[in-house]
């Protein structure tokens, strides 16, 4: 029994024993297995697949069925995202993506039957074929041509003969023929590409690790792939201002500065174990192109990802200053080398801060919603967290490059003037401190102007607080004997009411109250009810 018949044995054992009591309604995942059956006969009848191809892959399908019904929450939400992503190519089953899917398929159901989801990002592998598959969240692992292929050049650089022929073989298995050579597909949805889907970049890193592995093994089968493999580089390029641009993403036209320097990397390395000269002729023209356009992807204190996007990811900014170095070093262009300097600089230095306007004084007691907070705007050079140093601080905030603002709202403090300062750390680590335009804190101890008049029985009024956002309104009235007060309440500072009076006649005095409760008080004179 071979291995990956062994694994689907110990899968359907396993489900054998989680498995108890009669059917009852069909699960949701039923229609999946259903269109993939379907699949498989259609491909099997276009001579696409062999009668063992198709045993397996039911043998794949039907693990699956049997691990799903009994796992817990997110375990069966991969699983089943899987198999229905699998049932969405059986119109397209064929040797090569058939074994992609269903092997990935089996993977799935083996490592979900017996261990949970894992965080993104995070690479496991197959001792079956030699395969690794990434993780992502709520679609389980998939196969990921661009991670292969890394691997495995890291094998040919380590002279790992074993594992590299073993990952090799298995990668060229799964290749497609697409614009007259081979390529490796992905087969989920990502950034609006839908798939099957290839990534320029990959391809390039494709051809560098088989021709690789074809030195290192001294086998002409895949040096001849690696060449087979460069053919669909040339289609997988766009123009730019300054020459090709490698497609990251074969679906969008993102010019991503780390796809194009690997690539460039890539190629090199290529044409030097093959000799292709025409390689050798794209690969001078990606770095022109890059040379031409890397001061649009300098801020100044970063780099950005893609032209016109967001500053790099930490990682990403890294590589990059990887990749500078190296084509730096082959090549000793002084603008590689300028901005493999200037980039690595950048990981030392702390982030910049600049101040905007100073803020008003503030009366951030009682909290009534106006005046109880200082805006403090500033700009900061690159991706920080950022805090204001002061008594009642907010939490930190993660900001990008640019202008941005926080607020200090203190609540119960101490009248004075307050400096405070605003602590930016980068996504390196770097620190800086910036001091900031002082702001008063004012206790409001003014009553407010109000000027009122009565007419007939409608009150009228005018008043004026510079610290308050509102009027606290009241009438007391008065006669031999007799005292009321008619309530109004929150009020804005110009307006009128209709008092409702007593019968009689009433002397009316108004109260007008702020937020602290500084009271000013109008004689009305008499009042009729």
């Amino acid at each position: 029994m071979g291995t990956r018949a062994a694994g689907r044995a110990a899968v359907l054992a396993l489900a054998a024993m989680l498995l108890s009591g009669s059917a009852s309604a069909k699960p949701p995942w039923s229609t999946d297995l259903a269109l993939i059956n379907k699949g498989i006969d259609r491909a099997l009848g276009l001579n696409r697949i062999d009668g063992t191809e198709a045993a397996d892959y039911r043998s794949d399908a039907n693990a699956a069925a049997s691990v799903l019904p009994k796992l817990p929450s997110s375990r069966y939400r991969n699983l089943a995202a899987v198999v229905h992503q699998v049932a969405g190519f059986w119109k397209g089953y064929d040797s090569p993506r058939g074994l992609t899917l269903f092997a990935m398929l089996a993977f799935n159901t083996r490592w979900f039957a017996s261990h949970w989801d894992q965080k993104a990002g995070k690479d496991v592998f197959d001792s079956s074929d030699g395969i690794w598959y990434r993780a992502f969240p709520g679609i389980g692992f998939q196969f990921h041509p661009l991670e292969n292929f890394g691997k495995l050049n890291n094998f040919v650089a380590q002279k790992n003969n074993t594992r590299a022929e073993q990952l090799a073989q298995s990668l060229l298995d799964r290749s497609v023929v697409r614009s007259g050579g081979l390529a490796w597909e992905y087969y989920f949805r990502f950034e609006g590409g839908q798939p099957p889907w290839i990534s320029g970049m990959a391809q390039a890193v494709a051809a560098q690790a088989l021709s690789g592995a074809g030195t290192l093994l001294t086998d002409p089968t895949l040096t001849s792939a690696s060449q087979r493999v460069y053919k669909t580089v040339p289609s997988l390029t766009r123009l730019v201002q300054t020459g090709p641009w490698i497609r990251l993403y074969a679906f969008n036209n993102d010019t991503v500065l780390n796809a194009q320097l690997q690539t460039i990397v890539s190629l090199q390395d290529y044409a030097a174990q093959t000799g292709d000269q025409a390689a050798t002729d794209l690969a001078s023209q990606l770095q022109a192109a890059a040379v031409g356009m890397l001061p649009r992807f300098d801020t100044g204190y970063w780099s950005l990802y893609s032209l016109g996007g967001a500053e790099a990811p930490l990682d990403y900014h890294q590589y990059v200053v990887r990749l500078l170095g190296i084509l730096s070093k082959r090549t000793q262009d002084p603008t590689l080398t300028t901005y493999a300097q200037r980039f690595g600089d950048d990981l030392r230095q702390p982030p910049v801060v600049k101040e905007g306007a100073a803020p008003g004084a503030i009366y951030p007691w009682p909290q009534d919603g106006y005046r109880d907070s200082a805006r403090y705007v500033f700009w900061v050079s690159k991706r920080s967290t950022v805090r204001l140093q002061i008594d009642h601080a907010g939490s930190p905030v993660v900001v990008p490059r640019g202008w941005h603002a926080v607020l200090w709202s203190p609540g119960r403090i101490q009248a004075g003037i307050y400096t405070p300062n605003l602590h930016a750390v980068d996504v390196v680590g770097n620190a800086s401190d910036t001091d900031l335009p002082p702001v008063e804190v004012r206790r409001d101890t003014q009553a407010p102007k109000v000027n009122a008049s009565l007419a007939a029985r409608r009150l009228y009024w005018r008043g004026s607080d510079d610290a308050s956002p509102w009027l606290a309104l009241k009438v007391v009235i008065r006669r031999p004997g007799a005292v009321r007060t008619l309530w109004l309440g929150k009020q804005t500072f110009r307006g009128s009411a209709l008092l409702a009076a007593p019968q009689g006649v009433w002397s009316a005095t108004l109260f007008a109250a702020d937020s602290s409760g500084n009271t000013t008080s109008v004689v009305l004179g008499s009042l009729r009810g």
